[in-house]
C-alpha cells in the first residue's frame, strides 16, 4: 500500500487504486447494452407510452455508465495520503487545485476499521481503514477518507476468516501508527512498493502481487489461483488504460515544503 517512505512522511494509496479497472470494464459492458436496447426499442415502437417507458431507462443507463467511466478515466492516476511524522499531519489528496486536500493533525484524526454494507455481488463486505475528520466538538464528522488496502469480509467479525480480515487491517494500522510515533527505523523493511506512473507491469504488480505471494508459498495452490486470476488479466489492461488517461496528482506547496525529506536518508 505504499508509494515513498522516507524520514519525513509516509505516502500511501487511497483504497481506490487497487479497483481501478472495474469501473471501464462497467462502462464497456454496459453502455453498449443500453445503447443497442434503445436503439431496438426505437426501431420497433413508434412514439407511444410505451416507447418513453423502455427508452428512457436505457437512455438513463448509457448516461450513468458514461458517469462512472470518470472514475477511472480522465481522473487522477493515484489518490494519496499523506503522514507527516515532522509536523504530525496527515493530508488525503482529493483533486489539484484550491480545497483538494484534506488535512487533519495526527492527534485529532478519528481512525477506525469501517465494515461496509455487505453485498453478494462482492462477496462479502468490503472493510477498508478510515479517518473521520472532527470539528472542535470532537463529535460532528465535517470531512472522511478511507486509506490502504480494501479487503472483503466474507464471514461475521466474530468468525475466523472476519477475524483474520481485521486483523490485517489493524496491522496495517499499526505499520502507520509506528511510523507516526517512532519513525522508520522502528519498522520491518518495505520489500514492495505501489507503482507510480503507467505501464502494463506496474499495473500487473498492482493486480497479482497476492498471486506472486501464493506462487512463493505453496506452488501447488499457485497453479490453482493462476487458473482462476487468469480472466484478470482483462483488469490488468483496463486498470493501465486508467493510468494512462488520468493525470499526475500535484500537492499544494504548502505540503510538498513541509514534506521535504532529508537527503541523506531519504528512500
Amino acid at each position: 500500500m505504499i508509494f515513498r517512505i522516507n524520514d519525513v512522511y509516509l505516502d500511501i494509496c487511497d483504497t481506490s487504486y487497487q479497483q481501478l479497472g472495474w469501473a471501464t470494464l462497467a462502462f464497456l459492458v454496459g453502455f453498449p447494452a443500453f445503447a443497442y436496447f434503445g436503439w431496438q426499442i426505437s426501431r420497433f415502437t413508434d412514439l407511444s407510452p410505451i416507447f418513453w417507458t423502455l427508452v428512457v431507462p436505457c437512455a438513463i443507463g448509457c448516461l450513468f455508465c458514461a458517469a462512472i467511466l470518470f472514475k477511472d478515466c480522465f481522473n487522477y492516476r493515484h489518490k494519496t495520503i499523506l503522514f507527516n511524522r515532522k509536523n504530525r499531519m496527515v493530508y488525503a489528496f482529493r483533486h489539484n487545485g484550491k480545497g483538494g486536500v484534506i488535512e487533519v493533525p495526527w492527534d485529532k484524526a478519528f481512525f477506525f476499521a469501517h465494515r461496509q454494507t455487505s453485498s453478494p455481488l462482492l462477496g462479502g463486505a468490503p472493510t477498508v481503514l478510515r479517518c473521520f475528520v472532527l470539528a472542535e466538538d470532537g463529535k460532528t464528522i465535517i470531512n472522511t477518507f478511507s486509506f490502504g488496502k480494501r479487503s472483503v469480509n466474507g464471514g461475521s467479525e466474530t468468525s475466523a476468516w472476519g477475524e483474520k480480515v481485521l486483523g490485517q487491517l489493524l496491522t496495517n494500522f499499526e505499520f502507520v501508527r509506528r511510523f507516526m510515533e517512532q519513525g522508520p527505523a522502528s519498522l520491518p523493511p518495505v520489500k514492495d512498493y505501489l507503482p507510480e506512473g503507467p505501464s502494463l507491469k506496474a499495473s500487473a504488480s498492482v493486480l497479482f502481487h497476492n498471486f506472486l505471494t501464493v506462487r512463493k508459498a505453496n506452488k501447488a495452490l499457485w497453479l490453482l489461483t493462476t487458473f482462476i486470476a487468469a480472466p484478470m488479466s482483462l483488469m490488468v489492461l483496463l486498470h493501465y488504460v486508467a493510468q494512462l488517461t488520468s493525470r499526475e496528482p500535484v500537492w499544494p506547496e504548502d505540503v510538498q515544503r513541509a514534506s521535504q525529506p532529508s537527503p541523506a536518508v531519504a528512500v
